[in-house]
């Protein structure tokens, strides 16, 4: 397999939402209600990341996605923090992997990358949110150097709950 990280384009868009719904279903299943899981179509998703791939929507946030070819492997969106406390701090927004492709430093290669580029563009720091209860991910940060904040919040997807935990990462000066 030979990866390469790239910026998604539009054509990306049914592939990675193809990709994020089994990623939401293999990952958060036990975690997340399956009624929830069960009622996120590919239609959604195909809405969603059109929107996000468009140049209107956000032109600060970038998504690049993991390829093997033209396959696509993983995506990642990353941009200014939402909840800006600090105009130094970026966040990664989403990170999801082919779940049969999951430790084969696929969600490595593409957070590193974020880091990069949000270093690039004058971040001194960045945040991310995870699932309180999905330990996989929460060990993946914590090895990648994220320290929890102990910040925590629940987020209502649809009228789902979906408690959150927060992560922050320096970058070395």
């Amino acid at each position: 397999m030979r990866i390469a990280i790239r910026s998604a384009s539009v054509s990306d868009v049914e592939a990675i939402a193809v990709l994020h719904l089994a990623s939401w279903r293999s990952a958060y299943r036990g975690i997340v209600s399956d009624q929830f899981l069960n009622e996120l179509t590919i239609e959604s998703r195909v809405s969603r990341w059109g929107h996000a791939l468009s140049a209107s929507d956000s032109p600060l946030t970038e998504t690049t996605v993991a390829v093997d070819g033209e396959t696509v492997l993983g995506v990642c969106s990353l941009g200014p923090r939402r909840r800006a406390e600090s105009s130094a701090t970026g966040e990664v927004y989403a990170l999801h992997v082919e779940p049969a492709l999951r430790r084969h430093g696929i969600g490595k290669l593409l957070l590193d990358d974020s880091l990069t580029r949000l270093a690039n563009r004058g971040f001194t720091s960045a945040v991310l949110w995870v699932l309180r209860d999905n330990a996989n991910a929460r060990r993946f940060y914590e090895a990648q150097g994220w320290s929890t904040t102990g910040e925590e919040m629940v987020e209502d997807r649809h009228g789902y709950a979906i408690p959150e935990t927060r992560y922050a990462i320096g970058f070395a000066a």
